[in-house]
């Protein structure tokens, strides 16, 4: 995106600011698929982040909008949606609506070396638990929790009928999973997707969380269990390293990992990088298809001595 002051000002009126300046030229962590389109500008004295979003998400946006702006208002960091005067989180202006967030410049995250930095494990372990104090009363309803060993299930078979060479090296995993995957844990309101990168870092600690596409209820270990495998996938040590290391170890000391729930994360994190298998098959990406096959089976030698 890169429009006129004037097209920018006529969405800021919704929001009674002043767009001083466009800033396309800042990179915005984040996926840029979760709308159909973003830009940094300066309104006042503040930084912003405006995005269009797509007409037939808007139901879902709006959900996440309010979760969001809940959790921020519960003193969670996010970035979250900036309300217009007349409280919407989402307006519609020039036939299109739009969401805006005060943008949170961070410290980009080194992926050589981020692993081996424990502070970060501790910061992420103290957000999963400031998040469960947060969303401690929000609405979880039965019907809406992920049920991850559908959703692998799924995966399988849809490898099974597109992808039978890659189906055929991670069959024994998928039956693994079958097996291994309890379907009664309890469920908390989770992030759903974050990961060190969906994390706006500060020198020392976390600014902000983003990407809340996934939220709603989980599996209590569903969070725990991506931050692990996501970290895992950095570097052959960097599931041992200091991060994870640190990670689980503030988690068992906050009460939120006890040994009951241990022994089934390993399982949990494993099913979880079937939603990646399932973006590189949608890409055709065969890079990371063949990274995907030889990291599930590394997970599945180190947890279970396959």
């Amino acid at each position: 995106m890169n429009p006129s002051l004037k097209f920018l000002q006529s969405i800021l009126d919704c929001w009674n600011l002043t767009c001083t300046k466009a800033q396309p030229e800042i990179p915005i962590q984040g996926s840029p698929e979760r709308s159909l389109d973003r830009i940094v500008l300066d309104a006042g004295e503040k930084r912003y982040l405006l995005e269009e979003i797509c007409a037939s998400s808007l139901p879902r946006k709006i959900l996440i909008a309010e979760r969001v702006a809940l959790l921020a208002a519960r003193g969670l960091p996010v970035a979250a949606p900036v309300a217009g005067p007349n409280g919407k989180l989402i307006q519609h202006a020039l036939g299109r609506h739009w969401q805006l967030t005060e943008f949170l410049a961070g410290v980009d995250l080194d992926h050589e070396s981020y692993w081996r930095e424990a502070w970060r494990g501790e910061a992420l372990a103290h957000f999963l638990m400031d998040m469960r104090l947060a969303s401690r009363d929000m609405a979880v309803k039965k019907d809406e929790v992920f049920d991850l060993g559908a959703y692998a299930k799924k995966i399988a078979h849809d490898a099974k009928r597109l992808q039978p060479k890659i189906f055929a090296q991670l069959a024994p995993l998928f039956a693994l999973l079958d097996t291994s995957l309890p379907p009664d844990l309890p469920v908390a309101f989770c992030h759903g997707d974050p990961h060190p990168q969906n994390m706006i870092w500060g020198k020392d600690r976390i600014l902000g969380a983003i990407d809340w596409e996934f939220s709603g209820p989980k599996c209590i270990l569903h969070d725990m269990a991506l931050i692990v495998g996501c970290v895992g996938s950095e570097d052959e040590d960097a599931l041992s390293g200091p991060l994870v290391t640190a990670f689980l170890d503030t988690l068992r000391s906050c009460g939120l990992l006890d040994p009951a729930l241990e022994q089934h994360l390993p399982a949990w994190t494993l099913a979880l990088r079937t939603a990646w298998l399932a973006e590189w098959l949608r890409r055709e990406d065969t890079a990371m298809i063949e990274f995907e096959v030889f990291y599930m089976k590394t997970l599945a030698d180190r947890f279970f001595g396959r």
